[in-house]
């Protein structure tokens, strides 16, 4: 499967007309053939947010899963915080992404339950919205194992999702198995689908094209940022000059 918008619209069409309805965590019981679509949002809201609007242009929803520290976004941002919004306007979930390896010297797993459910507090406060899904962020081998129970909020990679679902996913841009084939064959009735939108273009790029081209507008976004808070930077800088 190709990383285009195409593609990925190509690949909604393929789970409807096989019978798949697209469910979330939260209703996926209501039917007997269901696919949920999820999101980790490790590099680009900018990303997500095209994606999000490619979805309802297809009627379907997904679960966007969002850091809450990161040094590629900040949610608690105006502009950040407006794109999150305008995704879960659309009908789409929100949910943490969260990362362990920050709390790496903590010393058993109730440490990593503790800093888990801080970061879902701190999310709904910032976003102003009830967090139900979380997803792992780089997990660790012990935290597959652990089959996390995390009450009303949904682990998406319990049991449940991680194993009774056929789990398929485009990590690091490379889709493991053939998710084509896998929704072509009819062989798993219940399919758990993860996508990373920062992937995704018009047309498809190389995974290099992908950061070069992040890496290089990071560079004016960091200049607009700096006028928003400096109204005399043209003393200092042409927009047209070359700044990295």
């Amino acid at each position: 499967m190709k990383f285009s918008y195409k593609a990925y619209s190509e690949l909604i069409e393929q789970l409807k007309s096989k019978g798949y309805n697209i469910s979330s965590y939260h209703n996926y019981l209501t039917n007997d053939k269901v696919a949920i679509l999820r999101h980790d949002v490790d590099l680009s809201v900018e990303k997500a947010l095209l994606m999000a609007e490619l979805e309802q242009s297809l009627g379907v929803s997904a679960t966007y899963f969002f850091l809450l520290s990161t040094d590629f976004y900040n949610i608690a941002s105006e502009n950040t915080h407006t794109k999150i919004k305008q995704i879960q306007n659309m009908g789409h979930e929100i949910g943490l992404h969260f990362d362990e390896i920050k709390y790496q010297n903590s010393n058993d797993t109730k440490d990593i339950l503790l800093h888990l459910f801080n970061e879902v507090k701190v999310m709904e406060l910032i976003l102003g919205t009830t967090i139900r899904a979380v997803s792992m962020h780089r997990p660790s081998a012990i935290t597959l194992e652990a089959n996390y129970s995390l009450g009303d909020i949904v682990n998406s990679y319990s049991k449940v999702f991680f194993h009774e679902f056929k789990y398929v996913s485009d990590s690091r841009r490379l889709w493991r198995e053939d998710v084509v084939n896998i929704i072509n064959s009819g062989e798993f009735n219940k399919l758990h689908i993860l996508t990373h939108p920062f992937w995704y273009n018009n047309k498809e790029l190389t995974a290099k094209e992908s950061l070069s081209e992040y890496i290089k507008k990071a560079s004016m976004e960091r200049y607009y940022g700096v006028k928003d808070n400096i109204s005399d930077i043209e003393e200092f800088f042409c927009i047209n000059e070359t700044i990295i």
